[in-house]
């Protein structure tokens, strides 16, 4: 026979035990470690197999001033047989172990945690209708000035929504991160990353803004991906291109490069012999990355991709060709080199003024001598009667 006094007992440890279990849930639950585990749902609904087992891998991310270990998870190679199969490809193109699965392989866990950002731009509006966003480094502040103040201004395009963000990594002089930081606080349109911003750290940057628009921009029609050395015009992309844009889904609009692009071994873009050893040209469609539109609905899918496709750091290829290459059903609508988008500041300019609204370009490299009287010509050109100053230009 039990006594009264072994049942409180046995009742008391039942009810700590219970409580403990319930706390431990919470704390879970709060801290966000399921919410980590990617969301598989967008791949089914995409037809796309994704990953189903996960381990846990610590890795160190470091602010501007301090230093914190988070948990992150790496996936296990229980892939669906059709995204092996394209791994294997890239694994055997890169000349990369198919043994090594460390985090610092993939570039969704290089680019760490934001160090800037606002979870509000995109918020305000119902539907934002292009979110531009920018490659842009960190002491480029007169660039991203006069974006902000010229075809980038949301005011210009009321009510239909047009947002900017710049993505930038940090900088390695601590004088031009606490000027980021000022500019930030005026602003609030910086992206930031947890890495070193440098030209081969570009696919990261890239990353991080699929990242960054499939969570704090998912409200948005269509990406526009710039560099900060473009000029856009974006009443032409409103008023004719979206309508061809609107309703695409898994669909990159950008000059492609359709498995033709030679494959440099020397110079500025060289690619070291262990990539893509014995090809000539890169076994990819992918655009001219200066001038990039994709669906918004690609986002989140070319951002896990980016979880479990290694680094490459030529970011036109990774982003535009690798990783949609393992989305898989990415549709290419060739704008084209000389005729949509274009590198010649002069041949753009005499078409807009020739032509004007018939004429075709939307796009194109702009030198900071020439990118007043190139805005100019766009307002004159859709009669435009707001202007703007350089004197405004924000200089920290």
């Amino acid at each position: 026979m039990i006594s009264r006094r072994f049942k409180r007992r046995i009742l008391v440890y039942s009810v700590a035990f219970l409580s403990l279990f319930a706390f431990a849930y919470q704390l879970l639950h709060v801290t966000g470690v399921k919410d980590r585990v990617p969301d598989q749902s967008i791949f089914l609904r995409m037809k796309i197999p994704f990953f189903r087992n996960y381990t846990a891998a610590t890795t160190t991310t470091r602010s501007f001033t301090t230093t914190t270990t988070t948990t992150t998870t790496t996936p296990v190679e229980t892939l669906a047989p059709v995204v092996v199969k394209k791994l294997d490809e890239i694994y055997n193109q890169f000349n990369v172990s198919r043994n090594n699965t460390t985090s610092k392989l993939f570039p969704a866990y290089l680019i760490g945690d934001y160090l800037m950002l606002n979870p509000d731009l995109c918020r305000d509006a119902k539907l934002v209708d292009i979110i531009i966003i920018v490659h842009t480094a960190p002491n480029n502040f007169k660039k991203r000035q006069r974006m902000r103040l010229t075809f980038a201004n949301r005011r210009f395009y009321f009510p239909k929504q047009v947002r900017i963000a710049f993505l930038l990594g940090k900088s390695k002089d601590k004088s031009i991160d606490e000027k980021l930081v000022l500019e930030h606080e005026t602003y609030k349109d910086t992206v930031m990353g947890n890495f070193y911003d440098d030209y081969h750290n570009l696919t990261l940057k890239g990353v991080m803004g699929y990242h960054w628009v499939s969570e704090y921009c998912p409200n948005s029609k269509v990406v526009l991906k710039l560099d900060d050395d473009v000029i856009v015009d974006v009443y032409k992309l409103l008023t004719r291109y979206m309508r061809h844009i609107e309703g695409k889904q898994k669909s990159i609009f950008c000059n492609t490069w359709r498995k033709n692009m030679g494959i440099m071994r020397l110079g500025r873009w060289k690619v070291q012999n262990q990539y893509f050893s014995g090809l000539k040209t890169f076994p990819y469609f992918y655009c001219s990355g200066f001038t990039v539109l994709i669906s918004t609905d690609l986002m989140k899918p070319l951002y896990l991709a980016a979880r479990f496709t290694p680094f490459f750091w030529i970011d036109d290829l990774y982003l535009f060709g690798v990783l949609p290459k393992v989305v898989g059903g990415v549709t290419y609508y060739d704008y084209r080199l000389n005729k949509n988008i274009s590198l010649d500041t002069g041949r753009v300019k005499n078409c807009w003024q020739e032509k004007g609204l018939d004429c075709s370009y939307f796009s194109t490299l702009v030198g900071d001598s020439q990118f007043d009287s190139l805005w100019h010509l766009i307002q004159s050109i859709h009669n435009v009667t707001i202007d703007w100053h350089v004197e405004s230009v924000f200089e920290p």
